[in-house]
Order: C-alpha cells, then sequence, then structure tokens
C-alpha cells in the first residue's frame, strides 16, 4: 500500500488548544489521516476531533459514532453516541505520565462529496497512566451534506497539546 499512498499535508504540533489538518479535495477518493504521539500538557484527558469546511471546525451537533473498545484492564466496552458537537478519539483519560500517548489511522471517504454525509473509520491504539493499552475500533459521520476538507483535534477543557504528528495522504485510485 505504500506506493499507493501519497502525502498531502504534515503538521507536527508541541502546543496549543488545538491542531487542523487541511488539504482533502476531489483529487482522491479516499484519504489516511495517521497520527502518532499525541500527547496533552495536563493529565486524565480525552482527544476530540471534528471535520473541517473550508479550514474551520464543524462545530454542529450532526456527529454519530460508534467503537469497540479494547483494554487490557477489563472486557471490551461499545461505544456510541448520536448528536455530539465532535467524534470522541480517545475517551479513556490519557496523560502526561511516561509513555503515555495516542496513535491512529483513520480513512476517510466522501469528503469532497458536497451531496453526500462525509464519514470516517478509526483504528486508535492509547496508553493511559495505569498503565493499561486501549484499542479503539470503529467509525464516525457527520451527518450534514457539505464538502469537508480536513480534521481538527482539541482535548477537552480547552488544555493544550504537549505533542503530535499528523500526516494526510491520498490514496491513488
Amino acid at each position: 500500500m505504500s506506493n499507493s499512498l501519497v502525502l498531502i499535508n504534515e503538521v507536527t504540533v508541541t502546543s496549543g488548544a488545538t491542531m487542523t489538518i487541511t488539504g482533502i479535495d476531489s483529487t482522491y477518493d479516499v484519504y489516511l489521516l495517521q497520527f502518532n504521539d499525541v500527547v496533552a500538557d495536563t493529565d486524565n484527558k480525552d482527544l476530540y476531533c471534528r471535520f473541517t469546511v473550508s479550514g474551520t471546525a464543524d462545530s454542529s451537533a450532526n456527529y454519530d459514532y460508534s467503537a469497540k473498545e479494547l483494554r487490557t484492564d477489563m472486557a471490551f466496552e461499545n461505544r456510541s453516541g448520536t448528536n455530539a458537537t465532535y467524534l470522541p478519539v480517545n475517551i479513556s483519560g490519557q496523560g502526561t505520565g511516561t509513555g503515555e500517548a495516542c496513535n491512529g489511522t483513520m480513512y476517510a471517504f466522501n469528503f469532497n462529496d458536497a451531496s453526500e454525509f462525509s464519514l470516517c473509520t478509526m483504528e486508535i491504539v492509547m496508553l493511559d497512566f495505569d498503565p493499561r493499552l486501549f484499542g479503539w475500533q470503529g467509525g464516525g459521520v457527520l451527518t450534514q451534506t457539505q464538502a469537508t476538507d480536513g480534521f481538527t483535534f482539541h482535548w477537552e477543557s480547552d488544555v493544550d497539546f504537549a505533542s503530535g504528528n499528523f500526516k494526510l495522504y491520498g490514496l491513488r485510485k
């Protein structure tokens, strides 16, 4: 698959309350977002995602999601929600301890099609303070027909990022 990936944009973050990465247009049907070493500067915080419209986060209450959370400390959990103002990426309270980080892959579908809902799949792994390992497998959708061009990430309570690397790729047709 590596020959099929074309790097569109890369953002490395070391501070700030939000991180935005754009570059989705009609060039590719499917886009891939990979993020690594994403850490908050405050302990025990959750990470959220929104899609962008012309580079600005859509904060409408039109996000639905469903995921399976796999955990090392207990049985799996089913997670879901409708009519939210964001998609949860890490809802297990990641923090600032040694090794704590969130890493993931998201595939974006229909983002540039103004007549379809923008949707994504999520494959996320994170380590928290206990230390506990979490896996997150699922997807989300913005139930509004409009063209979207990227992603914005933010932490709960508007805390800042301590680190993170985000890469947006197009998948060759």
